[in-house]
């Protein structure tokens, strides 16, 4: 956009006098794609004297309204709001392994695996076939056709990585869609059985109890959960098959009943012996799940393609943006939350058409165009099954009514959080929102402190509860910018928070 058509889009804000303070909102939400418009007043009441007075309107600012970021963790959504969320994820990631934020230094001391489970195959589809970085390969060397007439197998070289054939059914009629569907709703819980399970084999591999209790002879039996604890941080990814596999850091920690209490697990748990469990959990576990006439599928299980690298403090392998083969050798902290982060901003599609629910029929008409055949099927399956067309021969309704396949259809069935954490791994997304809000409380837009008032004009401290209360009356007035020109000055303020953020973190690199 040219300097004579950015002043034509902010002409109104021009005449007005309202470009200075929009400008300043813009600023604080990072040009935000798609904020939304509140409009209200705080109040303040002096909890000593019962004096009420007003302490910020919106009637103040431009279109009486404030601005509040959509938080979006979607890039092709909201470039800024995803860029906050993988900001938050990656302290949520990093505290974990190196402490920090409220996380005692003493975890980089822990032993931690960077693990990876995959779902199984449903049917033959397009890859690279390239293992361990290699180049890519001869796609499927099939002769012959399939029961449909489609070829079995695929002679092909797909060497570039964003070929769209990759990970689309050779046979939309062999491929088990049924199957993917129902694996993609049950995955998340199969990746907390399999931690379950990971217990279970610690305990057997040491030789004590999976849980405590009293003996007959009245002694106490110490189980292996009050000898130490898996804490763990998952990032599911969307593959281009259309089934999900999560990235996933594990912790072993001693057992504390203390919250907050990060104490160091017993000598003889070791990275080996976790790695060791994890693997064994990985290729037994299963998860009783629905199964459909035509998917072959009774309980959910893992593919054969699992990975477990171990974690070190400094000097590991690192990973970067275009990382797509993890490395062998120990991985460091901070390249496994660089790699881990940039996971959880990624849509379902790299077109950012499954972005938002389908609702309707209508809806899923309108989708169902824009998607490769593959993906169609996928989300077709999802509707159908979540649908009142059931039940299916031999299946109680209730058991695929409880996963929720048509409200998660857009997401290929997938009904799990893109990271989820146990309950004591690190800090979490509140935790982050929070010191977020308190650092812009006290600070100005330039980043320079400043001691936040009171309606009185007195210093208003975080912790003066007892002595003033704040009242909010807030109304919703609608998502997105009222005027065609405010999106393209939004545009313009997101640019300039790229830049600075790109600037700071090229000078924290140099310092």
């Amino acid at each position: 956009m040219t300097p004579v058509d950015l002043l034509e889009e902010a002409r109104p804000r021009i005449a007005d006098g309202s470009l200075a303070a929009f400008r300043v909102q813009l600023d604080r939400i990072a040009g935000c794609t798609r904020p939304i418009r509140i409009s209200g007043r705080s109040l303040h009441v002096d909890l000593r004297t019962g004096e009420i007075r007003p302490f910020f309107e919106s009637a103040t600012q431009p279109d009486g309204t404030i601005l509040i970021p959509c938080g979006n963790r979607r890039a092709s959504v909201c470039p800024s709001c995803s860029w906050t969320y993988a900001g938050d994820a990656w302290q949520i990631v990093h505290t974990g392994l190196a402490g920090g934020r409220g996380i005692p230094e003493a975890v980089i001391d822990h032993p931690g695996l960077f693990v990876t489970v995959t779902a199984p195959s449903f049917g033959p589809v397009h890859t690279r076939n390239a293992k361990h970085g290699q180049d890519a390969r001869t796609c499927h060397r099939l002769k012959g056709f399939c029961p449909h007439g489609k070829p079995r197998g695929c002679w092909a070289v797909h060497d570039a990585k964003d070929d769209p054939q990759l990970g689309q059914a050779l046979c939309l009629d062999c491929y088990d869609y049924l199957g993917a569907v129902i694996w993609n709703a049950i995955a998340a819980r199969l990746f907390k059985r399999t931690v379950d399970l990971c217990y279970r084999r610690l305990a057997h591999i040491v030789g004590v109890p999976l849980t405590s209790g009293i003996r007959k002879d009245g002694s106490r039996r110490v189980g292996i959960r009050e000898l130490l604890r898996i804490s763990y941080v998952k990032v599911a990814e969307m593959q281009a098959r259309s089934l999900i596999h999560f990235h996933g850091i594990l912790r072993l920690d001693g057992f504390s009943p203390i919250p907050g209490d990060y104490p160091p697990p017993p000598d003889w748990a070791t990275g080996k012996l976790l790695a060791r469990a994890w693997r064994w959990a990985v290729e037994q576990v299963s998860e009783p799940c629905p199964t459909p006439a035509a998917a072959g599928l009774a309980a959910a299980r893992w593919g054969e393609q699992h990975h477990e690298r171990h974690l070190t403090v400094a000097g590991g392998v690192e990973l970067d943006d275009t990382t797509t083969v993890i490395p062998d050798g120990p991985l460091s902290a901070r390249a496994v939350g660089n790699y881990l982060a940039k996971y959880v901003t990624k849509g379902v599609t790299d077109s950012g058409v499954l972005d938002q629910p389908i609702r309707t029929s209508d809806d899923l008409r309108l989708v169902l165009p824009l998607l490769t055949g593959h993906q169609a099927a996928m989300v077709r399956t999802a509707w159908y099954l979540g649908g009142p067309v059931l039940p299916l021969p031999g299946q109680p309704a209730r058991a695929l009514a409880e996963l929720r396949l048509r409200q998660n259809a857009h997401q290929f069935g997938f009904r799990g959080h893109w990271l989820t954490k146990s309950r004591v791994y690190s800090l979490t997304f509140g935790a982050c929102r929070t010191e977020r809000r308190e650092w812009q409380r006290t600070h100005d837009a330039k980043g320079n402190p400043r001691t936040p008032l009171d309606a009185w004009g007195r210093p208003l401290e975080a912790d003066t509860g007892d002595e003033v209360l704040t009242i909010g009356e807030w109304r919703f007035e609608g998502a997105g910018y009222r005027l065609s020109g405010d999106a393209q000055l939004a545009a313009m303020a997101a640019d300039l928070a790229r830049s600075r953020r790109e600037a700071a973190r090229a000078d924290r690199a140099a310092a």
